[in-house]
């Protein structure tokens, strides 16, 4: 008998679910927390102009009812698991079934969801917030924290783009300045060995697979307005 068939895994929610835990983020880190979950999964809907999941816009805005149900439902078939620091993984069984599934997924979803958790599983969780109530302004709606963000949006804005996650276009947009001022603004000032080291890691240490995703997604960028990298 097929897992799918058997855990009912062909819907789009637990197919997206079990397929991001298996993919290696930035850090060659598989486990996900709850919130990265969330966001991770709504930013590949984002990608793809879909909406086959509920997401929410309540509070931390873009969070599911539904894939909290999931997550909760194949946990306790015992597909996935929660290590003592609230990150989830895959169990052995979990794998099994995730080969099934990505063999299923078509390329294109398959590499825009590794590109989501790419984009978004090692940022903390200031960045990772506000880094998503910008890119999808409509998260916004009802938070209760984008008021406290926006008051250190320079940092924020500062380290995303350190990390490689906006160009300085996007940075200075956000912002509200010109793209020439804003690397001015970065220029002047001395960068931490935080920075420095995001910058080495992102920049001079790419695989030649992360070189093959950012070539890929350069359509991608076409089809989203170039609102996440540009």
């Amino acid at each position: 008998m097929s897992l799918i068939a058997d855990y009912g895994l062909d819907v789009p929610v637990r197919t997206l679910l079990l397929v991001a835990l298996s993919i290696k983020d930035n850090n060659n880190k598989t486990k996900i927390d709850k919130i990265h979950i969330h966001k991770i999964i709504r930013f590949f809907e984002f990608l793809c102009q879909k909406t086959e999941i509920d997401f929410s816009n309540f509070k931390k805005g873009a969070v599911s009812y539904e894939l909290q149900e999931n997550i909760e439902t194949l946990e306790e078939y015992g597909l996935i698991d929660e290590d003592p620091k609230d990150n989830y993984g895959l169990s052995d069984i979990g794998i099994e079934a995730t080969r099934e599934l990505v063999s299923n997924m078509g390329s294109n979803d398959f590499m825009k969801l590794k590109f989501a958790k790419k984009q978004l599983n090692d940022l903390p969780f200031d960045e990772l917030l506000y880094f998503m109530y910008k890119i999808i302004p409509e998260t916004q709606a009802q938070s209760n924290e984008i008021n406290r963000l926006e008051k250190k949006r320079y940092p924020l804005i500062k380290s995303l783009y350190a990390k490689g996650k906006i160009t300085s276009a996007t940075a200075a947009k956000w912002l509200g300045i010109t793209e020439q001022d804003f690397l001015k603004l970065s220029l002047k000032q001395k960068l931490s060995q935080t920075t420095v080291t995001s910058m080495i890691k992102g920049y001079e240490e790419s695989t030649e697979e992360d070189l093959v995703i950012s070539r890929d997604f350069e359509q991608v960028e076409n089809e989203v307005g170039n609102e996440c990298c540009t």
